[in-house]
């Protein structure tokens, strides 16, 4: 069975139990009511008549002889009177002084003193007798009155009939009610199943409306949210999968092409006698693609060291890094031509001196690749930060492009980039590296104008005597 008739089926029988039980007690406990009211009021004519009988037979007898005959006529006065069925009859045998009661009483059972009644039916009607002994003289009697209360009866019948009307009045309009309450709580549920059925079948754009701000509708909104996560995480596995297949053609790619053209010149310098110069430059050309084969095979195993080592980080002047870094770059650039500016400011980081010299030396020499016939490596200390940044006035990079140029083989410029033994693993490393020191690499470029990537890194604090140490 489903939810909805679940929760129908429950509401409008709870709803059917809950009114029938009402509309029950509601007749019942006026029937009961009313029958109490009507047996007090009995209760309290019987007491009345007994008195007056009393009163009017005393009366009878100061004034002479009291018999059968005047206790019948002094009863029947006060039945006419009081317009009350009556019976008076000897306490102590069967005899009757008066009736005019026109059913037959049951036999109750009478207490001096005491009241009794009973309730009892005949030919379709209800009464109620009551019952008393008392003594008058030498007489022994017992009064009997009927009361007849089929009336409360019939308005209980009438009660219970228009409680029927009522009843299924109020069930009609409940289903109906119901109806719609159940299908309004029920109908995110609906939504929910349709949304997940469709996200099962590939579909991981449909999402459930929140309309309530209830259980259900934190539970569609749950529901949202893990949809959005597994949506995520599904477009990152699908850029993995498509990084992972660009990697492998490319890696692919890149060993083919060298491969091809050193066996190849090699090929041409076995079986021919080549001119000096041409021989030459065969040698040339095997000598440049096989440097590229070993820059890509050192910088693919650092790629895979780094995804499986853990590094030690030193706490390191960053003023004498760069220094170092100077050092090492100056004479190169001079070879190429590049002027390199540098500028910094002093700053104590955690680094790994290698790897992040790696990293800094890669971007610079990406810097110089880049067309720009002057390189900045700049440093700037602010608060708790320190900066490096590496300008160049080059060729800039593609916008298009700037997502992408940190994954491993991808190159912009893919001719340029082997010409200069590239194999498009630098930016890859550089990242890698930057993701080791607790940092990104902050790209910013423009086609024709130039490139400036940023490296952030949380500064050391230093005390008075680390700092008289390092004096």
């Amino acid at each position: 069975m489903k939810f909805f008739d679940k929760l129908y089926v429950s509401m409008l029988l709870l709803l059917t139990v809950a009114l029938a039980v009402t509309e029950y007690y509601i007749v019942a406990l006026s029937t009961r009511s009313a029958l109490d009211n009507r047996i007090e009021a009995s209760l309290k004519q019987h007491q009345l008549i007994k008195y007056a009988l009393q009163s009017d037979l005393l009366s009878a007898s100061q004034a002479g002889t009291v018999g059968a005959n005047t206790i019948a006529d002094i009863t029947d006065q006060t039945a006419n009177a009081m317009t009350v069925f009556l019976i008076l009859r000897s306490d102590k045998s069967s005899y009757v002084y008066y009736d005019n009661v026109e059913v037959d009483v049951p036999d109750i059972n009478t207490e001096a003193g005491k009241i009794n009644y009973m309730a009892f039916s005949e030919g379709g009607r209800k009464f109620v007798a009551m019952a008393s002994s008392f003594s008058q003289g030498s007489f022994d009697l017992r009064l009997i009155s009927v009361t007849d209360i089929t009336d409360i009866y019939d308005d209980a019948g009438q009660m219970q009939f228009r409680c029927l009307w009522i009843f299924l009045g109020v069930i009609t309009a409940g289903m109906i009610f119901t109806f719609v309450f159940s299908s309004i709580i029920t109908r995110p549920i609906k939504e929910l199943t349709e949304v997940g059925e469709k996200f099962s079948g590939g579909d991981y754009s449909g999402r459930v409306k929140t309309i309530t701000n209830d259980e259900i509708g934190e539970m569609a909104q749950v529901y949202n949210n893990m949809a959005d996560t597994i949506e995520d995480k599904i477009r990152e596995l699908e850029l993995a999968v498509k990084q992972r297949e660009d990697f492998t053609a490319a890696f692919a790619h890149e060993l083919k092409t060298p491969m091809t053209s050193i066996i190849g010149y090699a090929d041409t310098l076995y079986q021919k006698d080549l001119p000096e110069t041409e021989a030459k430059a065969a040698a040339e050309f095997i000598v440049n693609e096989g440097m590229r084969l070993e820059a890509l095979s050192f910088k693919l195993l650092e790629l895979i060291t780094l995804k499986n080592s853990d590094f030690l980080l030193e706490e390191i002047e960053m003023k004498d890094f760069l220094n170092d870094i100077r050092d090492t770059v100056l004479p190169a650039a001079a070879k190429k031509g590049v002027r390199v500016f540098f500028d910094f400011e002093p700053g104590y980081c955690r680094i790994e001196f290698d790897l992040f010299k790696t990293l800094v030396l890669n971007l610079i020499d990406n810097a110089m690749k880049s067309g720009s016939d002057s390189v900045a490596v700049l440093s700037q200390s602010r608060g708790d930060e320190y900066m490096i940044a590496i300008v160049d006035h080059g060729r800039g990079i593609p916008e298009k492009e700037l997502k992408r140029v940190t994954e491993a083989f991808y190159m912009v410029d893919k001719a340029r980039s082997r010409k200069q033994h590239g194999a498009g693993l630098g930016l890859a490393l550089c990242e890698k590296i930057a993701e080791i020191h607790g940092t990104r690499l902050d790209i910013r470029s423009r086609e024709g104008q130039g490139t400036a990537i940023r490296i952030r890194l949380k500064m050391v604090e230093r005390d008075d005597e680390d700092a008289e140490d390092q004096v």
